[in-house]
């Protein structure tokens, strides 16, 4: 058992493995709070059917699955997206798995140096408060653990789509919807709150994401990619 913050919210999270403890180091606090506890039946559930898993990083995943569905109703979700700072600023990528996301951040990376901090690479924390939008870092940082303990306003989401050329249009607010909503986290059946107060407060979240400045952006892997996308940001930066 130890203590953990994340978003600002504390929790005291019981695991069976070791693996937990270590995943959560850089997250770690003196301070205890809500407990996060999983059973057997949970963590099994993470395995979706398949074979082959580990328990230990199954339990990870049940573990972040609660930690998630207690902070929706204090207006923070998990957001599906690599986000980066720069400048103090943070800006995130997000688009279906396997599109580029993370190598949309290296090529920022690369190109802006040491302006530029990895938030999270994966699975960070959006808090939505009225009009402004703050991304935390957690551990979850994907299948390269790119992720840091620090958090930033949010400026600008890029809706990535792999192209042979770079473009930049912005998107409505109506238009970005969707697409960000199907990036949300969302509730499981098998959740004990209620569902329907959840979805509602999630789609109000969505909804208040979206007004912030939404681009889509077509790009390959090449710097004129990175600063297609950052000068369509700057004025919001």
């Amino acid at each position: 058992m130890f203590n953990a913050c994340l978003a600002n919210h504390f929790f005291t999270i019981e695991n069976h493995y070791s693996y937990v403890a270590s995943l959560f180091e850089g997250y770690k606090s003196d301070e205890p709070g809500l407990v996060i506890a999983v059973s057997d039946k949970e963590i099994e559930f993470e395995a979706h059917g398949e074979n082959g898993w580990e328990s230990a990083y199954l339990e990870s995943l049940a573990i972040y699955r609660k930690i998630c569905e207690s902070l929706i109703l204090d207006n923070v979700v998990l957001f599906h997206c690599s986000s980066l700072q720069i400048d103090g600023s943070a800006i995130l990528f997000t688009a279906p798995s396997g599109t580029g996301k993370s190598t949309h951040a290296r090529l920022w990376r690369e190109y802006f140096g040491s302006r530029v901090t990895m938030i999270n690479d994966d699975k960070p924390l959006i808090h939505i408060e009225n009009s402004i939008v703050t991304v935390f870092g957690t551990p979850y940082g994907g299948k390269d653990n790119i992720q840091n303990n620090l958090s930033a306003p949010v400026k600008a989401i890029f809706l990535l789509e792999q192209s042979p050329q770079n473009s930049v249009e912005r998107v409505p607010s109506q238009e970005a919807f969707p697409f960000l909503l199907k990036q949300t986290y969302k509730v499981h059946e098998h959740t004990t709150m209620n569902v329907a107060q959840v979805c509602t407060q999630t789609l109000d979240l969505i909804l208040k994401l979206s007004k912030l400045p939404v681009f889509k952006l077509r790009c390959n892997i090449s710097e004129q990619a990175v600063l297609a996308s950052y000068d369509a940001a700057k004025e919001f930066l």
